[in-house]
């Protein structure tokens, strides 16, 4: 070869496209939540076929590196091409690629550019292929917890970006997110599952591994609580993507289940296992409790989202409603609802008025034996209050007049800003046994829009927070001028406040001279809602500081902790019941003091005659 074609022949060699290569799985995922071969095209990567979808195959290797920090397994696409059979060991040709689900170069306004991506051989185009070499046994499941690996309390660190990029510190043994991301594709299995969040609407349920010990505060009903410290990075959600949604059992909380094995995926901001069987139900009978009944003398007032009671909604639920208000609240002498729809719910026609979505749940209430109560509403301006176009929700109030007198209703300062596309608050006063209260009714701003736990940015960001944040100020200062109004007045604010009694709005509350009950109840208690297999506390109750010592506060849990499909199950929140002592009735010990006091006074009366 002449010397003058040399340079020439160089050139050629580094600027051509990268060659195919031979590469084991453990290669292209490495130590990281991206693949550092990403564009590049392989060849020969084998394994044997765990699980195929309709789209493609999980490929897992035979043996493994050894190192938990790399994933043995990984995702082929194939389109529309042809799939192998699970058991087959095949060979696989391809690029790699980091799929984002639901995101296709996606803007940041949309909440699947939050997510992490899924490394994958992209064996759907071009000269993509796979080859049969024969049949494996498949590899055992990575078991989660006792006898295998355990995951990680703590979901990450403060990154202060996306984990997806280089000099974020990857630690399987630290951080729930990389822990499961070096299990991204594996056959996989939980140890002694107990369920800690029920099946939704999904068919998704939420699972820890050791019946859920060592895993955060547990509930005395089997769950667990999140707390400012705690959000539950040991759960594993089940997907039933690979067999069916009536393949899934209806699980409660407590509720323990077999068979939880199958391929771990990504999607929706959460790591899912994508069960490859029919899971075994082994239910543990949770039940749903009743309040004691109110003692004489007290005022009994409950806060409940009704999750979108629509007027024109199914008979079923304004039935089971009534049976909850009447039974298992004791028909409380107020009740402050939170997502009350308009007459013919999401049907956007300009309809606003709920008069018969108020009416139909009185008469259910009245047929279940309560009382026959009133209500108190004020409409919103159609399809300016948030939630679903043309439902137009809305707070309001049920109040029984033979226990009290409606006074008034304001809604609280409703043209601020802060209440932008957001349920404005309603304010009320009832008379009790001529003791005046203000209850002021909320749903504070949806947390639907901030970053998820498990996703590519660490922490993630909170921004609906700051919109909480300006709605609990106005809160605040109302709260304020009618104290300045009357230094005496007795306040009680209530309802779907969409956030954590340790979390900033609520801090704001309580600065303003309100007492939040949640923090009364055993740590164990304190939860109304359950998500991805957290329970936490998004409705409070909160009193002005002259009501504390007179109340009394439970929440019944009678929903959020049953699957969706449990016909009993009439909201995804729990109701809260709040009883005031207003006028105390004396405990006998203290009448036998208060006569014999009345006695000395009636006798030194006497002596002064």
């Amino acid at each position: 070869m002449r010397a003058t074609t040399l340079p020439m022949l160089i050139a050629a060699l580094l600027f051509q496209a990268p060659s195919a290569q031979a590469i084991s799985i453990m290669q292209i995922q490495g130590t990281g939540h991206a693949s550092a071969l990403v564009g590049q095209t392989v060849t020969g990567v084998q394994g044997v076929v765990t699980a195929v979808s309709g789209n493609g195959f999980w490929l897992q290797d035979l043996t493994g590196d050894g190192d938990d920090r790399t994933s043995d397994a990984i995702f082929v696409y194939r389109g529309s091409r042809t799939r192998p059979a699970v058991g087959d060991r095949v060979t696989v040709s391809g690029r790699i690629d980091e799929f984002r689900p639901g995101c296709n170069n996606c803007l940041p306004d949309n909440s699947a550019y939050n997510n992490l991506s899924i490394t994958q051989i992209n064996s759907a185009f071009g000269s993509g292929s796979w080859s049969k070499l024969g049949t494996a046994a498949l590899p055992a499941p990575v078991v989660i917890g006792s006898g295998g690996r355990l995951p990680p309390a703590v979901i990450s660190y403060d990154f202060g970006g996306s984990v997806e990029s280089p000099g974020y510190a990857f630690n399987p043994a630290a951080h729930a997110l990389d822990f499961y991301e070096s299990l991204e594709g594996m056959r996989v299995t939980v140890a002694n599952p107990v369920v800690v969040g029920p099946t939704n609407a999904y068919k998704e349920i939420a699972l820890l591994p050791d019946l859920g010990a060592g895993h955060g505060l547990a509930t005395a009903r089997g769950g667990v609580v999140l707390t400012p410290g705690g959000f539950n990075g040991g759960r594993v959600i089940l997907d039933d993507a690979l067999i069916g949604a009536a393949a899934m059992p209806l699980a409660n909380v407590g509720d323990r289940l077999g068979q939880a094995t199958g391929v771990l995926d990504y999607s929706f901001g959460n790591f899912k296992l994508l069960v490859t069987q029919s899971p075994t139900l082994t239910g543990m009978g949770l039940t749903r409790p009743a309040a004691a009944p109110a003692r004489p003398g007290q005022l009994s007032i409950v806060s409940y989202n009704v999750e979108n009671l629509a007027g024109n909604g199914p008979q079923s639920k304004f039935d089971g409603l009534a049976v909850q208000i009447v039974h298992h609240l004791r028909a409380p002498d107020i009740v402050a609802l939170q997502e009350i729809q308009d007459n013919n719910g999401t049907v956007n026609d300009g309809t606003v008025a709920a008069d018969q979505t108020f009416g139909r749940l009185i008469a259910a209430i009245a047929a279940a034996g309560g009382p026959s109560y009133q209500y108190v509403s004020i409409d919103p301006v159609g399809n300016a209050d948030g939630g679903a176009p043309g439902a137009n929700i809305r707070v309001g109030y049920l109040y029984d007049p033979a226990r009290v007198s409606f006074i008034e209703a304001v809604r609280v300062d409703p043209t601020d800003p802060a209440w932008t596309a957001s349920r404005k608050p309603l304010a009320a006063t009832f008379a009790f046994d001529g003791e005046e209260v203000v209850i002021i009714n909320n749903h504070l701003k949806s947390k639907v829009g901030d970053q998820p736990l498990f996703g590519r940015f660490q922490a993630p960001a909170l921004h609906t927070e700051a919109q909480r944040n300006e709605q609990a100020s106005v809160l605040a200062a109302f709260v304020e001028a009618l104290r300045t109004g009357n230094p005496d007045v007795r306040v009680v604010l209530l309802g779907d406040l969409n956030d954590f009694q340790f979390s900033n709005p609520l801090g704001i509350l309580t600065a303003a001279g309100l007492h939040n009950l949640t923090d009364t109840l055993p740590e164990g208690e304190r939860y109304t809602y359950v998500y991805d297999g957290n329970s936490q506390a998004l409705d409070h109750i909160l009193v002005s500081l002259n009501l504390r010592d007179a109340a009394e506060y439970q929440i019944l849990h009678l929903n959020s902790e049953f699957a969706v499909g449990d016909p009993l199950r009439l909201s995804d929140h729990d109701p809260l019941l709040l009883r005031l002592n207003l006028s105390p009735i004396p405990e006998p010990g203290t009448w036998m003091l208060l006569l014999a006091g009345l006695g000395l006074v009636g006798t030194a009366a006497l002596r002064r005659r």
